[in-house]
């Protein structure tokens, strides 16, 4: 068998040159392609297999439901400890640079794909604010009431979000992909943002965000106001949810968004927060969580506490367009929380406790500034 050459190097088997000869950017190509388990294994081989393994990366522990075990794993180190957090889905992350344009981060490969930057949202671009610092302003254009001359005005005035790299605190609600970022074009981000919860999108590979505009040619109901959304592999879709729990689908397949009304407002159901999940069988509920601030119960604590006081389950009937009160999912738990909500089968997850909701902060303030 003829030796195979890499770098001018010969690897052969048996009593020749060894495999921790291999070169430093071949071992890390090989370590990445293995599963965590055993590329954490491999890096106790020798001393530089070992160093190959933590050049890129650092460790952290992750906890297994199914096992109750720890499973430590490597992440990168430098952009986690720099950056924010947005949103989750698919194994990957959502993170802000210092900037605050965003990055899909795989926290066990430490692949990375940027997506296009925040100047390229609608209604968003590059200024200065009144010391003349770098600063994105956001020109809302959103209509008032003239009351004294009984019409409608446009106030173009542009809100300044200063300074560039906590922008994201106020800029960003939810993002939701539809797929995993390895995935290429395949997979669409889907962005609910300021002004007022609007939504744009992008497919990986665009240079800017699309925004979804209401109106005729969408066929969305409302520019602004959506405060939840998840995708349904099962068709396809996206769907948004309201303030007043209404409802729309999201077709993002073609080459311009089409949305179709698919639940009218709810009586009763503001003021509470609105979260989407779908459950595994492909039922989507709504989860209605009714918050209150309470004085902290830590005297060092200078801010006041975000309590959780009520949930309310619904699921969502996409045939008659209305909504169920459920009382209890004796199949699954519910994870609720700022990076994204999960419906987990119980039976795939000795941990967890059916009809059991585990509630994470999910305030923009509390998460992001507090």
């Amino acid at each position: 068998m003829e030796p195979a050459t890499v770098g001018g190097s010969s690897l052969v088997t048996g009593g020749g040159r060894h495999w921790s000869s291999l070169p430093e950017e071949l071992l890390v190509v090989v370590l990445q392609a293995m599963h965590v388990a055993e590329a954490v294994r491999c890096g106790a081989v020798c001393t530089s297999w070992n160093a190959a393994d933590a050049l890129p990366h650092c460790t952290a522990a992750l906890h297994c439901a199914a096992t109750g075990a720890p499973l430590r794993v490597p992440f990168p180190r430098a952009p986690l400890s720099r950056r924010p957090l947005l949103g989750a889905g698919h194994g990957w992350l959502v993170t802000a640079d210092e900037a605050s344009d965003r990055h899909l981060l795989n926290p066990v490969t430490g692949a990375q794909v940027a997506v296009p930057p925040i100047t390229t949202i609608h209604h968003v671009m590059s200024g200065t604010d009144e010391q003349d610092d770098p600063a994105y302003l956001v020109y809302e254009d959103l209509p008032e009431f003239d009351y004294a001359q009984h019409q409608f005005y446009v106030d173009a005035e542009a809100t300044v979000l200063d300074p560039l790299h906590r922008a994201y605190e106020y800029m960003f609600y939810r993002v939701v992909l539809s797929a995993s970022p390895s995935a290429g074009p395949a997979c669409v981000v889907l962005l609910l943002h300021m002004p007022q919860g609007e939504v744009s999108f992008v497919r990986l590979g665009d240079d800017r965000w699309t925004w979804a505009a209401p109106g005729a040619d969408t066929g969305l109901p409302s520019r602004y106001g959506y405060r939840d959304a998840l995708y349904s592999a099962a068709d396809g879709l996206f769907y948004v949810v309201w303030y007043d729990a209404s409802m729309c689908s999201l077709d993002l397949n073609g080459p311009s968004p089409v949305a179709c009304k698919i639940l009218n407002s709810v009586l009763n159901s503001t003021p509470p927060n609105k979260c989407l999940v779908q459950t595994p069988a492909g039922d989507i509920l709504q989860v209605w969580r009714l918050r209150d601030y309470i004085d902290s119960p830590t005297p060092a604590d200078p801010y006041m506490e975000l309590r959780t006081l009520d949930l309310q389950l619904y699921k969502v009937d996409l045939d008659k367009q209305r909504v169920q009160l459920i009382e209890s999912l004796p199949d699954y738990a519910l994870f609720l929380g700022f990076n994204g909500s999960m419906c987990l089968p119980v039976k795939d997850f000795p941990g967890l406790k059916p009809s059991y909701v585990y509630v994470a902060d999910d305030s923009g303030e509390y998460v992001n500034i507090y």
